[in-house]
């Protein structure tokens, strides 16, 4: 009898198995479902209210902004607008909004929408640093958008790929609850059909996008925090695209079940210092963790080697990313010399790390406490969800955190982490009595305020010796992407940091 029960149990299991599998295994190729995951559940789906990097991953494929960035050929692409011209006096960008683009309530985008857009972006803290110039948006036709900024602003056509385009209509009806609950308010490729953010949520091929429907009908996404049982997940087939560990990348690439590409990533991971905080605020304590960080051992506990060791916080390949100045490589015995001249000289508690937990920010931690160790300084390490992480840190509410952030190709993607007009945005306060912020301010705005591209690259290397002499934001390495898929999922390219779904297409 015992036999028979174990028997009808598995029995079940194994039904309840395949009748899962059938609901991701349609007739036809053309039907079948994507299946996605990312590293944090969503925090929200309105654009404007989010920067997080998990957020964006799964937003970018519902909303667009006026231009898009190619990341990998670094080209800007028109999107909701078609064309642009920049004023005379270079102080208004005007842009030619394209005719036929529709929200996904089916209604045609007009230029009464893109201003609304604009304007409720710049009152976001989370994403107006990207407007920081802009004095108005107006839209003199349905079809025409002039952006007024307060001086020239050679990057905006950079940062605006930052801003979503939504429609007016769906967010003044769902008003507050826009975010939290599904929307028809954007008009990219794909929008949400199902969606609880903690769970899972599903997208469909918008059938009336303006660039053509996407090959692949249907997208689910569901988020696993821990990398390794991401990647258990992709093995046994519950996934069809993944950002791998590091740590098992030799064997993802010698499987022959699997298509794989490292990809260079335009991110920056780096340790950012809080100097509000003692013995932070001390000049010579911050300088000597700076000196004691192991770049190339924290590059290969997260990356196996792999990524590239930054100097600078904005990778040489960015619009006027500077070429040399102040860097801070691997010297514990400098690292020790500073502790002597500091206020703790026999060594001190630093306070703790903040980092989100699972991934490759906490190995970045943990390298880091054992090279503060070596030279005297203790602390501890604070293991977070991403979205808490990231609330204290945009609060000053930390020590120390190990964090990255994905520029979008120009030198003024670095503004938002230092500006002292970004409260909401930076994770350092410069503004104060302690550093000459003002200085540091006028060199941002003298930096977007010129189109000489040798000029910008002049400006921004002092401005990076400023911010480096602070001793507070630390590039740590440039990490790279580590994708794996499936044999009969096709992947033109695998874009640095954001994926384009609608590119994608199941082999016939």
């Amino acid at each position: 009898m015992k036999k028979i029960c174990r028997f009808s149990a598995i029995l079940l299991a194994v039904l309840a198995v395949l009748a899962v599998f059938a609901l991701f295994t349609p007739a036809s190729a053309a039907d079948r479902m994507l299946r996605l995951s990312t590293l944090a559940p969503l925090t929200t789906i309105d654009p404007h209210a989010t920067v997080n990097i998990q957020d964006r991953m799964v937003i970018y494929q519902v909303y667009e902004p006026l231009y898009r960035q190619n990341e990998a050929t670094g080209e800007y692409e028109p999107r909701v607008a078609e064309s642009y011209t920049i004023s005379e006096d270079k102080l208004s960008y005007i842009f030619k909004i394209r005719k036929g683009v529709k929200f996904h309530n089916g209604e045609d985008l007009k230029a009464s929408d893109v201003v609304f857009s604009l304007k409720r972006a710049m009152a976001s803290p989370k994403v107006r640093s990207y407007l920081a110039s802009v004095t108005d948006v107006t839209a003199p036709d349905d079809y025409t958008v002039v952006v007024t900024q307060k001086q020239p602003n050679s990057a905006f056509i950079n940062t605006q790929t930052n801003i979503m385009i939504i429609s007016r209509k769906e967010v003044e009806k769902q008003g507050k609850e826009f975010g939290s609950k599904l929307a028809l308010a954007g008009t990219g490729p794909y929008f949400f059909t199902h969606l609880q953010h903690d769970v899972e949520w599903t997208c469909e091929a918008f059938a009336d996008y303006y660039r053509g429907q996407a090959p692949i009908k249907k997208v689910h996404y569901a988020p696993i925090t821990e990398a390794s049982a991401g990647l258990i997940a992709f093995e046994s087939g519950e996934l069809d695209w993944y950002i791998a560990p590091i740590a098992n990348w030799n064997a993802l690439t010698s499987n022959p079940n699997f298509k794989t590409q490292l990809v260079p990533a335009n991110h920056t991971s780096f340790l950012a210092i809080n100097y509000l905080r003692p013995p932070l605020d001390d000049d010579n304590i911050r300088k000597a963790i700076a000196y004691a960080i192991d770049k190339e051992a924290m590059n290969i506990a997260c990356y196996d080697g792999h990524a590239v060791i930054a100097d600078f916080m904005i990778q040489p390949q960015n619009t006027g990313a500077p070429a040399k100045g102040v860097v801070y490589n691997y010297d514990p015995e400098k690292a020790k010399e500073y502790v002597k001249k500091s206020a703790y000289p026999n060594g001190t508690h630093v306070g703790t790390i903040n980092c989100s937990a699972g991934g490759y920010f906490e190995k970045m931690a943990q390298v880091l406490q054992s090279n503060l160790l070596d030279i005297g300084l203790t602390c501890d390490i604070n293991r977070l969800d991403s979205a808490t992480n990231m609330e204290m840190s945009r609060s000053q509410r930390y020590d120390m955190i190990t964090t990255g952030f994905s520029p979008t190709g120009d030198y003024e993607g670095w503004r938002m982490y230092s500006y002292t007009k970004m409260v909401g945005s930076y994770y350092v306060k410069y503004e104060g009595e302690k550093f000459d912020y003002k200085t540091m301010d006028a060199l941002w705005d003298a930096g977007i305020a010129t189109f000489d591209l040798a000029e910008r690259q002049k400006i921004y290397s002092q401005l990076s010796d400023w911010l480096a002499n602070t001793a507070t934001q630390i590039p740590i390495f440039h990490k790279v992407q580590p994708y794996v898929w499936t044999p009969d999922l096709n992947i033109p390219v695998n874009y640095p940091n954001y994926p384009q779904i609608c590119e994608w297409s199941w082999a016939k």
